[in-house]
């Protein structure tokens, strides 16, 4: 990608700063949304075995193990540039946490509408290429999907689903989640995915082309709150996808996820990025 000026994060990163120890105890909390299992030097061991070369331009567990973690540390702390810098540096194996912060950056920080569409490409074919390499890699699959259905809502829904967009969507989200049921950040996206492909495109021909359903987006939906309640993320993405269907009784639904996913307490800075637009959303109400 070109050099590019990186806007901090707007809050300081002390509070969402998980030094040494700190990061792993907390990781199941930070990660309870997507699964996300954490990146020791015998997970990344057991990787390289299975994968091979392909996965990593580096041989060593321990130093791979340290580099992601330093990676998270730095997304959770909201340095986006430095998680994608340290990410990438090892090849596919960083492609996860880069993207997630390339998807963090180009939703909430970055205004050259242009730049985001390319930090959204390029975790979309990081992403890919992980999973051509690691079919397993369940986030690989769900960070693939992510960043492509981010592309698509700002090239318009519509156009996405022209050139073939919604079906790498909707086929890498229920890979992600049949290798995790318990994926709620996947479920909310396919549950998201459903909604807007009915609102765009109507009911008959949403079902027949693209396999979507509004019974299966609120399932989905469903689903997501039930595994993860407390995500303020999965709140704001379903008041976003009920405020499509222009229902009183949807925009009533939407405010009261807006409202509940203000007072989320976040515990990163990607969940606080989060809580503040809903907090925005709620006065704007």
């Amino acid at each position: 990608m070109k050099q590019m000026e990186w806007k901090p994060f707007p809050y300081g990163d002390r509070a969402y700063r998980y030094s040494g120890a700190a990061l792993e105890e907390q990781w199941s909390r930070l990660h309870h949304g997507d699964r996300e299992p954490f990146p020791d030097a015998e997970l990344i061991a057991e990787q390289l075995n299975r994968c091979g070369r392909a996965l990593s331009h580096d041989a060593d567990p321990n130093k791979i193990s340290s580099a992601l973690q330093s990676a998270w540390r730095d997304y959770h702390a909201g340095d986006f540039a430095a998680a994608m810098r340290t990410g990438l540096a090892f090849g596919p194996v960083g492609a996860v946490v880069a993207g997630r912060a390339a998807i963090a950056y180009a939703m909430h920080l970055e205004s050259d509408a242009a730049r985001a569409l390319e930090l959204l490409c390029q975790a979309a074919r990081q992403c890919e290429e992980l999973t051509q390499i690691d079919p397993g890699s369940v986030n690989g699959w769900f960070i693939h999907a992510l960043a492509l259905a981010r592309f698509s809502q700002r090239i318009s829904i519509v156009k996405a689903l022209g050139r073939g967009i919604g079906s790498k969507v909707r086929q890498s989200l229920m890979t992600a989640i049949a290798l995790e049921p318990e994926h709620a950040s996947a479920h909310a996206a396919l549950g998201a995915y459903n909604l807007e492909v009915i609102d765009k495109v109507g009911t008959v021909v949403g079902h027949l082309t693209h396999g979507a359903s509004r019974e299966a987006g609120l399932q989905h939906f469903q689903r997501a709150i039930e595994l993860d309640p407390d995500s303020p993320a999965t709140r704001m993405e379903f008041a976003r996808a009920l405020a499509m269907g222009r229902r009183r009784r949807n925009e009533r639904e939407a405010e009261k996820n807006i409202a509940v996913a203000a007072t989320c307490l976040p515990f990163d800075a990607t969940a606080r990025l989060d809580v503040e637009r809903a907090r925005y959303e709620m006065h704007a109400i």
